[in-house]
């Protein structure tokens, strides 16, 4: 009877721990976030050559660690969705019922981010340096 209590107690340790993180956590190093501020430093068309700077046409960027945020563009002020995979970045803008995805990569406090295919011309680049 004493095994059997025994055991039961170590499965209810076991499942404590595993449901409060207490056991490994793939690896046991934080994940990388790009949470944060983002203030715009250039955009352009893919295939132009020509771009503008963040303090001609501003723009910036606000990140929650929800993956949530606010993408301040044009004098809008537009909802976005986040994720972070590796150096991967994905984020949807939702403003007045349309929806625009984006693919880019966050590389240090780099962020550069694509409305389309970052190998098409027709595709507008924004980049963002983390403040």
């Amino acid at each position: 009877m004493k095994k059997i209590i025994a055991v039961i107690l170590s499965f209810i340790v076991v499942m404590s721990l595993a449901a409060c993180g207490g056991g490994s956590s793939e690896g046991g190093e934080d994940k990388p976030t790009a949470a944060g501020t983002y203030e715009g430093v250039e955009s352009k068309w893919v295939g132009s050559a020509e771009a503008t700077s963040g303090e001609e046409s501003p723009f910036s960027l606000e990140l929650n660690d929800d993956g949530t945020g606010v993408s301040h563009r044009d004098g809008l002020d537009i909802d976005v969705t986040w994720e972070l995979n590796g150096e991967d970045f994905t984020m949807q803008e939702t403003f007045m019922g349309m929806t625009i995805d984006y693919t880019g990569t966050l590389k240090g406090s780099e962020l550069h981010t694509y409305n389309g295919d970052p190998e098409d011309e027709l595709t507008y680049e924004y980049i963002y340096n983390k403040k």
